[in-house]
């Protein structure tokens, strides 16, 4: 009986090692970064939500996310193209299912048919070979990234789900049937509605960008664990790059590889590492007092 149920249970808990040693397969050397360097992005599926605690004993809601085979498919330069990308190919489809151009890049690229390929502009100091593949340490723990992707389709929704109004008074002040409803559309004088009235209508799927925070990396499985909540449902592809703007002065602290993480020879690294806890005790009361004397 037991043989009869075996494609019905649950797979076994995978053994992850606590280090291991890496190769260095296309002689990449790491670069020194100046002004305007910019690294490359990653694309990653979506696998779930969960929860990790740190070292204090502080829950953290992550969200878990799959490097899953992403490569190298080909190089954008100056002198061909006239700017400066890589295109990364992601995960795995059949050969009867791929579009011939796409299936041509990953021949000529000696890769497997990827199920997804994107373009990522990147600087010429960050530029990777052919067929290099992107894993999580690519990404530092505690690190700030940029997570793009579509949010869920929601169908059709009112203005107070889809745009957060706050609707109309009770009915013991005076209203009647309009608890709910959008209000004022436009003036009187123009005498229409202008474009880009918030009114209700379908909701998403729409594009979008959030922050993250990079909480634990484990390279055996090609898995990155983002802080917070990312657009898109379970399977969905997400874009993860560095930040930007006002976010990327947060990762000024980190020393972040370029173009991409360069392993040493015959060194062990830790599969699984997680960002630094907080210096401070989170669970400590304050030292000052509550209540003072003279309150």
């Amino acid at each position: 009986m037991g043989h009869l149920l075996e494609g019905r249970r649950r797979p076994a808990v995978p053994e992850i090692p606590e280090k291991e040693t890496l190769e260095n397969g296309h002689a990449l050397r790491p670069v020194k970064p100046v002004l305007g360097s910019k690294r490359s992005g990653a694309l990653a599926y979506k696998i779930g939500c969960m929860s990790l605690w740190d070292d204090w004993g502080e829950k953290h809601m992550v969200t878990v996310c799959q490097l899953d085979r992403l490569r190298v498919v080909q190089q954008m330069t100056l002198q061909k193209n006239g700017y400066e990308a890589l295109q990364m190919g992601l995960g795995y489809r059949s050969t009867h299912r791929q579009k011939r151009a796409a299936l041509g890049a990953c021949i000529k690229a000696g890769v497997g048919p990827k199920h997804h390929i994107c373009e990522f502009r990147v600087s010429s100091d960050c530029l990777l070979p052919v067929g290099h593949q992107i894993t999580v340490r690519h990404f530092v723990p505690g690190q700030w990234v940029f997570v793009s992707g579509w949010s869920k389709a929601k169908g059709y929704h009112g203005v107070m789900k889809r745009w957060g109004f706050a609707g109309g008074g009770s009915d013991k002040r005076g209203h009647r049937q309009v608890h709910r409803a959008s209000g004022s559309v436009g003036q009187r004088g123009a005498g229409k509605v202008w474009k880009g009235k918030k009114k209700a209508g379908h909701m998403g799927p729409d594009p979008r960008c959030v922050n993250a925070l990079v909480f634990r990396v484990e390279a055996a499985r090609n898995l990155i664990f983002l802080k917070g909540t990312l657009p898109g449902h379970k399977g969905s592809i997400v874009k993860i790059s560095d930040a930007r703007g006002k976010t990327a002065l947060k990762n000024n602290h980190i020393r972040l590889p370029h173009p991409t993480f360069v392993p040493v020879p015959e060194v062990e690294y830790p599969v699984t590492i997680q960002m630094p806890p907080p210096q401070r005790d989170p669970f400590l009361y304050p030292e000052q007092p509550l209540y003072q004397e003279n309150d």
